[in-house]
């Protein structure tokens, strides 16, 4: 069987980790999440501009790790610039994610980046610079951090949507809301043609604000139902 590559993207914030959590949990797939190979003691990310030739050495680096795994691939925000490039050199490549709303991905965004800001090019006299992740990101002229993030949320979606319309065989976007349901599992790994037995009852959620909300959700039910 040909590995099958799959690319997962997002705009942060919104159940990468979840999803990548699920995707590896299947047999013969890993699907790393932001550059981060365990094993390999490897963590690589991307930059949102100038970083073809590290993108394609990545990608075929994981295309050929490891001969016992079928389905590979990486979860990243910064991949959304190179799709076009990376649908012409791998046809078959399958693009997922998970969509969350506006709000929610600013609030969780102000909150994971305290101190810091990856949406402005600045010299670290205002905010911390961030080697690592600043480069990850596109850069505005809105000093405001949180205007700035609403413009990236607000760009990055009308980006997914318009190549969702141009490759509809190659990509593929859910709610991140219906993501732990048995339908949106399937229909997931229907996409990537996942044929093997499924791991789909476990509960993948890794945002703890997330997973604590549901099972009051599943509690209140019982409740009403006991009542």
């Amino acid at each position: 069987m040909q590995k099958q590559l799959i690319i997962s993207i997002g705009t942060g914030r919104s159940g990468s980790a979840s999803l990548s959590s699920f995707l590896s949990a299947q047999k013969n797939m890993l699907v790393l999440h932001e550059g981060r190979l365990e094993k390999e003691k490897i963590r690589k990310l991307i930059k949102w501009k100038n970083d073809d030739d590290e993108l394609f050495k990545w990608l075929d680096y994981l295309i050929n790790y490891d001969d016992n795994i079928d389905f590979i691939g990486d979860t990243g925000m910064y991949f959304l610039p190179y799709i076009d490039l990376i649908i012409k050199k791998y046809n078959n490549v399958k693009i997922i994610g998970l969509e969350r709303g506006k709000k929610e991905v600013i609030d969780s965004f102000l909150k994971k980046t305290q101190g810091r800001n990856h949406w402005y090019s600045h010299n670290g006299e205002d905010w911390n610079l961030d080697e690592r992740w600043d480069p990850c990101f596109p850069k505005y002229p809105i000093k405001d951090k949180q205007k700035a993030i609403e413009k990236y949320y607000d760009d990055y979606i009308k980006t997914t949507k318009n190549l969702k319309l141009k490759y509809p065989n190659n990509i593929k976007i859910w709610n991140l809301s219906n993501f732990n349901t048995s339908k949106t599992k399937n229909e997931i790994l229907d996409f990537i043609s996942f044929k093997n037995e499924r791991i789909i009852e476990k509960d993948f959620v890794k945002n703890t604000k997330l997973k604590s909300y549901r099972e009051f959700i599943l509690k209140k039910i019982k409740e009403w139902f006991s009542a």
